[in-house]
């Protein structure tokens, strides 16, 4: 079996050679860890992905070639090293089946706060796949720790193995002054490109309906935190149209303020999720790293649809008890501006999860941001700021 070792690029796969295998590892941007290399990291995917003896990839190959598969038809395995984020190390493992094509994501954790993170992450994406369908999270396969031992000093690393959305994109707001309220879409294969406005608008409809299909109009829990700047949504664009996918759950709780009320008011709660959900479609991070970024006014009026639909959809399931959408709407139609502006400071250190660059951003943009939320939900034109 021959392993093949990649950098993921917008410009191709880039060869890892054995001079590059010997720099040591990044676990973050300018962070080194203390002994590993980026070899002791490619050989630990190796390592996790034949673990068991190689009894979770075989299954999950049988199950992708809907035949029977063994060890002895897989000749190579391809991994790329696509990229690092805050909490985890983001790879793909691609594997040739006599003619057919495999390709799984591996996410790696390296602090104690990331693997607990990680663990929780796995297990609350198989609840919510199990209740949704269909299920916009990828599918949660295999998890386990791996060790890597140099000389006299070992590191523990926790790997995941999920599905790979095929095709699907990191997509983010241009830093650009004069194009900042377009969507660029971060296409490793084809080349970075803008979304056409339409294809925007699409992209944050359904990244709304999404999250409001999974919010739960009983227990008040909702998928948290989540960010732009993290790439939590992925994009694929085809002839067909626009497909918006959620690339994990890293919590489901209800907002704290909620928690420490004895008798919750269901349309209350809707409410505070809704500024939640239309307030943080705005946010992005500069390059899905750097400093907070801020989004024109159309977004608000994708996510304010995306929500509707999305209200409408479980209303027609019967998920909402005594809530009525009708009556939803009529509230939301009921508030104004200053109510808006006064409700969202309120809760802002929990929308925004005490982030200071978010905070700052947020504070400078509220009052502008409370009247476009008014005049998307009274139906009326507004000016772009």
């Amino acid at each position: 079996m021959v392993f093949s070792y990649y950098f993921s690029s917008s410009g191709g796969d880039v060869p890892v050679d054995e001079a590059t295998l010997a720099r040591p590892f990044m676990v973050a941007p300018f962070e080194r860890h203390s002994f590993m290399t980026l070899g002791d990291f490619f050989s630990a995917i190796r390592d996790f992905i034949l673990s068991t003896e190689g009894q979770p990839l075989v299954a999950l190959l049988s199950r992708s070639c809907n035949r029977p598969v063994s060890m002895e038809e897989i000749g190579t395995i391809i991994i790329r090293y696509e990229k690092y984020g805050t909490l985890y190390q983001i790879a793909s493992a691609e594997i040739p089946v006599n003619g057919s094509r495999a390709k799984f994501a591996v996410s790696t954790a390296v602090s104690p706060f990331a693997q607990k993170t990680l663990d929780r992450e796995f297990k609350l994406i198989g609840e919510l796949n199990h209740r949704t369908s269909p299920p916009y999270l990828p599918q949660a396969y295999h998890i386990a720790t791996i060790r890597v031992k140099q000389k006299e000093q070992t590191a523990t690393l926790m790997m995941a193995l999920s599905e790979w959305f095929d095709d699907y994109h990191e997509w983010h707001f241009s830093s650009d002054d004069e194009e900042g309220d377009r969507i660029v879409i971060w296409d490793m294969g084809g080349g970075n490109r803008f979304a056409s406005e339409s294809e925007s608008y699409e992209i944050i409809r359904q990244a709304s309906r999404i999250l409001t299909l999974y919010y739960d109009g009983g227990t008040y829990c909702r998928v948290a935190p989540w960010h732009h700047g993290g790439g939590d949504f992925v994009v694929r664009i085809e002839t067909e149209g626009v497909t918006i996918k959620l690339v994990t759950a890293r919590g489901y709780d209800p907002l704290a303020s909620l928690s420490t009320q004895n008798k919750i008011n269901p349309y209350n709660a809707l409410l505070l999720f809704f500024l939640e959900l239309t307030l943080k479609m705005r946010l992005d991070k500069l390059e899905g790293m750097g400093e907070t970024t801020w989004a024109g006014a159309s977004v608000v009026k994708a996510a304010y649809h995306g929500f509707m639909q999305a209200l409408k959809i479980k209303e027609e399931q019967g998920e909402w008890g005594d809530v009525q959408v009708e009556n939803f709407a009529a509230l939301l139609l009921s508030l104004r501006r200053d109510e808006i502006e006064k409700l969202i400071r309120s809760h802002l250190d929990e929308y925004v999860f005490h982030d200071t660059s978010d905070y700052r951003v947020v504070m400078n943009h509220l009052e502008r941001h409370a009247a476009d939320l008014c005049a998307v939900i009274e139906g009326l034109s507004f000016t772009d700021a």
